[in-house]
């Protein structure tokens, strides 16, 4: 099998992907995917269910990375070449993101573990097709296939992001198209914020609208804001990094709220996601410029490696108590029926989840995501010749993703 594609990688990023996506499966560790997990109640209860409320705002963690990242690879070639070509951007895009996510809805399908695919005609199962193909199910269905709405929230991002910062490089100096970008950048958040705020003032918090793009999209251009400040070593990011305690110890208090709120809560879903994107947004700032993780300990490899997964954890993760996986079932079965004590119960069924989620992930990382990302860089290779000797945007250190 070819090896994945090479480059120099932060390390710090890939820590806070480990630490995202844990977070992810702590939030996971319920009875809708655990089935039969006891309920906890007094002190070790209180702490299960905040450390479950955590866990939620993993997904927002990894908005904020992917705008930091995925701008970043557009500010370099805005500044290599004075112009962005789109239809590799997206290529680029395809071949990372969709080969493992095809295979986690053919699988779906075929074993019948979600009922995503609509074969009770050939209209529904084209509009089913169509529906997740285009990523449309955090608009079209009641319940979005899982974890796939965010996927379709990032794609979302990812078709509009490009243009815009081509808008706004358009006969612009470095010192122009900054300021552009982050005027720009502050009035889209400012005008979601207040979407959020009147929608839940006008009607109230429905469960299935945190997952809509419009309400998310701030988290994601918080991260292009973060990319923007730290390649032109803005005065503001040059103080946070230099105090990284103080930020993360203010990025604490702006996260800790959904501690105790989960995603539809009136006071999350219209103030609190801005707070714990700007919270994230610290850490970012924090992990990707403010610490040395050249020579990280032995904890923080593994967070890494681990991050490097990510993406398949995610996948699929939230399936795997109903996929066919037999030794599975019957590891978690045995674990429900000789515990006795339910803190031991779930500490234990939580660890095993947590365990073969990332197992799981790392073996179609290698089998299917690898493998395409080798074919994309022998197909679409990131650079192309410069066709601008003057850079559009100021070049600083960034990171790789």
């Amino acid at each position: 099998m070819p090896p994945a594609p090479t480059f120099v990688r932060n390390q710090g990023l890939d820590i806070l992907r480990g630490i995202a996506i844990l977070l992810v499966l702590i939030n996971h560790v319920e009875p809708s995917v655990l089935p039969g997990l006891p309920e906890l109640s007094g002190a070790a209860g209180a702490v299960y269910w905040r450390l479950r409320s955590l866990g939620w705002s993993g997904v927002d963690m990894f908005f904020v990375l992917s705008g930091f990242l995925i701008s970043g690879l557009l500010f370099k070639e805005l500044e290599r070449t004075g112009s962005l070509a789109l239809g590799r951007f997206w290529g680029r895009r395809a071949f990372k993101i969709i080969p493992s996510y095809v295979v986690l809805l053919a699988v779906l399908a075929w074993t019948g573990t979600t009922d995503w695919l609509d074969t009770t005609s050939l209209a529904t199962s084209v509009t089913s097709l169509l529906q997740h193909g285009l990523f449309l199910q955090n608009y079209l269905e009641h319940n979005a296939n899982g974890p796939t709405w965010s996927l379709a929230v990032e794609e979302h991002f990812y078709l509009l992001l490009p243009g815009l910062l081509l808008l706004l490089s358009r006969s612009a100096t470095p010192a122009q198209f900054e300021r552009r970008v982050l005027t720009a950048g502050l009035v889209v958040m400012f005008v979601v914020l207040v979407a959020r705020c009147y929608h839940t003032w006008q009607s109230g918090v429905h469960s299935e609208d945190y997952r809509l793009s419009h309400y998310r999209i701030d988290s994601l251009l918080l991260g292009v804001l973060v990319q923007l400040m730290a390649r032109s070593e803005h005065g503001l990011a040059r103080i946070i990094v230099s105090h990284p305690w103080w930020a993360l110890a203010a990025a604490s208090v702006l996260i800790a709220p959904s501690l105790v709120m989960g995603r539809s809560h009136p006071v999350m879903f219209s103030i609190g996601f801005t707070g714990l994107g700007l919270g994230y947004a610290l850490v970012l700032l924090v992990f990707s410029q403010g610490f040395d993780f050249r020579h990280p300990g032995l904890l923080g490899r593994i967070l890494a490696r681990i991050g490097t997964w990510s993406y398949n954890i995610y996948l699929w993760n939230f399936f795997l108590a109903a996929l066919p996986l037999g030794a599975y079932a019957l590891a978690q079965g045995w674990l429900a029926s000789s515990l006795s004590d339910p803190v031991s119960e779930v500490l234990a069924r939580g660890a095993l989840f947590i365990g073969v989620s990332i197992a799981v992930g790392a073996a179609f990382t290698w089998l299917v995501e690898n493998p395409f990302l080798w074919l994309r860089d022998a197909l679409l290779p990131a650079s192309r010749r410069t066709t601008s000797p003057t850079p559009p945007v100021p070049a600083a250190a960034t990171a790789n993703g």
